[in-house]
């Protein structure tokens, strides 16, 4: 598990995780596979692409390869790994909103 101090710094963008959200999530990705890359700039990077809907290869470079992110995202999308990230920010959103929290679908 990295920390948040020990990522590479870079541009910060609208899509990114925050620490909290992060800490939320974080327990939902179970990755077996080692990576050169930390798994929060692999989930930043595929809410980047999802966020502003550009294409994989125009990825900024300040993120890991589009192609890694690529297959993580293929992966998680696969596995419903992304459709239980969704529901938990979704709850952690709808918990800072005046609202009730919602329940999630199952």
């Amino acid at each position: 598990m990295e920390t948040i101090a020990s990522l590479p710094a870079r541009k910060r963008y609208r899509s990114d995780l925050s620490i909290r959200e992060w800490q939320r999530v974080e327990p939902l990705l179970q990755v077996r596979r080692r990576s050169k890359w930390p798994l929060l700039e692999l989930v930043n990077a595929v809410l980047y692409v999802l966020k502003n809907g550009c294409m994989w290869r125009d990825l900024p470079g300040d993120f890991p390869p589009w192609g890694t992110v690529y297959w993580y995202f293929g992966k998680w999308q696969n596995e419903g790994v992304l459709d239980e990230l969704n529901a938990c920010l979704n709850v952690a959103c709808r918990e800072k909103s005046p609202k009730k929290p919602s329940r999630p679908v199952s």
